[in-house]
């Protein structure tokens, strides 16, 4: 077997935590490798270190059958291993040329017309297309993904490592991204792909290693294991059946959303006379690559921005006659994007957190007194509810994970009887386990005729826990007939037929 990769024993250990224990990885030349894993189980610090960006406590590792141990990511550059992560490092405000360059310019001095002529050969090569001069922010999630990957070949990298490729893309770009990848393992290069995507890993991979609680737990060629097995692999033990939901086609409308238009950030129309509706007791998804106005949607919902003109309708209420504090007091309920940002406090305790939007209602407050003991109480239950793992509730927030924090935050949204669950990526940070938790969690607010909006970017999350999807793209919203991904895909790239 020719090895682009082989490391044996790899321990890492950042003060008392161990984040890998004598973990193994092989990866053969001119293959797709997916490593597999549960949110913690050390995928990105192992990848990190055979991109030198971080050190190995222990063992040892080889490339292309050479031992290697890289001072820094410069090495690992040197020897022909680049990695991209989860979070894009292209700067906006740049020139697609410029941050294909950046940190590898040919020279003191530049020649652009030499340097595009370059780019242009590395993006035909791939099938890709560029505006170099257009700025970077210009460009869709896909094509940012492939400028990630094109400064890759522009480093001359042979092992690519990229971490949750499609994590923002549609159906049609994944499928497209991995063509391009193809060709680049049929040219001679060795991809690893870092993803939780398990139908992406059976279509597209040769082999897979699972990890999990930083541990090496199996390698095997993927045409020799299934899903299922797989996610047994990933969480240690087998996978209970899917709920069975059954929501009324009579049921009555708990939300209606009326010719909704919303102005972006950048002053242009985000949402874009958008009309739909909620029934009581239905789970919906909204599908769409990153960008396509769900933000700006749930921010007209809950009323932190204005709309340009349309309605939003709660049961027999209009909702822009109502402030935030009104609409919380309604029932709606948050489980925001980004956390740090928008769900919590990491300075202060979960006790402290756990009243957040909720401190002026009872049994939190009795008129305008704060009542300790039931914020205490409140905060025990919102952490049992999806097994928050922490070290008491007097404990500041940031001593959780990223994964016990959003586990804290899902079960806040979820307290006090919520009437519309707005939840934005609810299972951000999650292993499978804790997200069938968090979904089984909305199911049952439902079950008592609340109802849930999802934005999610992973398509086929939506697909398993969803009754119903619908698509934006470009701030309009479509509502297919139909939970064909391929059907779907096609809306959220705005060809839908």
């Amino acid at each position: 077997m020719n090895l682009a990769v082989r490391m044996r024993g790899i321990g890492k250990s950042f003060g008392a935590v161990r984040a890998l224990d004598e973990v193994h990885l092989e990866v053969e030349a001119g293959t797709i490798h997916a490593l597999v894993g549960e949110n913690g189980a050390g995928k990105t610090t192992l990848m990190r270190i055979l991109y030198g960006a971080i050190h190995a406590t222990d063992g040892t590792f080889e490339v292309k059958g050479q031992p290697a141990k890289f001072r820094n990511s410069a090495g690992a550059i040197r020897a022909g291993i680049g990695m991209v992560s989860q979070h894009y490092s292209i700067i906006p405000d740049l020139s697609c040329l410029d941050n294909l360059m950046l940190g590898a310019e040919p020279g003191w001095t530049i020649d652009k017309r030499v340097a595009e002529q370059r780019a242009t050969e590395l993006a035909q090569r791939m099938g890709f297309e560029f505006d170099w001069s257009a700025e970077a922010s210009t460009l869709s999630p896909a094509g940012a993904q492939k400028l990630e990957i094109l400064k890759l070949l522009w480093r001359k990298a042979e092992i690519m490592i990229l971490d949750e490729p499609t994590a923002m893309l549609s159906p049609a770009d994944s499928d497209a991204l991995y063509g391009s990848l193809k060709q680049l393992v049929a040219d001679g290069a060795t991809v690893i792909v870092v993803t939780h995507r398990l139908p992406e890993v059976m279509q597209h991979c040769r082999d897979v290693t699972v990890l999990r609680g930083g541990k090496f737990i199996t390698a095997k060629p993927v045409a020799e294991t299934n899903p299922a097995e797989l996610a047994e692999l990933i969480v240690g033990h087998a996978m209970p059946a899917p709920s069975v939901r059954s929501v009324p086609d009579n049921a009555e409308d708990l939300l209606r959303v009326v010719n909704l238009t919303v102005a972006g950030h950048r002053g242009d129309d985000a949402v874009k006379s958008a009309t739909f509706a909620l029934h009581k007791g239905e789970v919906v998804g909204i599908a769409g690559v990153d960008g396509s106005g769900q933000r700006e949607l749930f921010q007209a919902l809950m009323g932190t921005s204005k709309l340009r003109h349309g309605e939003i309708i709660l049961g027999n209420w209009s909702l822009h006659e109502h402030s935030i504090a009104e609409r919380l007091r309604m029932g709606l309920r948050l489980i925001p994007e980004d956390r740090h940002e928008e769900g919590v406090i990491e300075e202060w305790s979960l006790e402290l957190n756990a009243a957040l939007g909720l401190q002026r209602f009872p049994p939190l407050a009795v008129g305008t007194i704060v009542n300790d003991e039931a914020r205490h109480q409140a905060a025990n239950e919102m952490a049992r509810r999806f097994n928050t793992k922490h070290g008491g509730i007097r404990q500041p927030m940031s001593s959780l994970s990223g994964g016990n924090q959003q586990r804290f935050v899902a079960g806040r949204a979820l307290f006090l009887t919520p009437r519309l669950i707005l939840a934005f990526q609810p299972a951000r940070g999650l292993d499978i386990d804790a997200t069938r938790h968090v979904y089984d969690g909305i199911y049952e607010e439902c079950e008592k005729g609340a109802g849930a909006l999802v934005v999610s970017f992973d398509l086929d999350e939506l697909l398993q826990f969803c009754d119903r999807i619908i698509v934006m793209n470009g701030g309009v919203v479509t509502q297919p007939n139909s939970r064909d991904r391929a059907v779907i895909g096609r809306h959220m790239v705005g060809v839908a037929s």
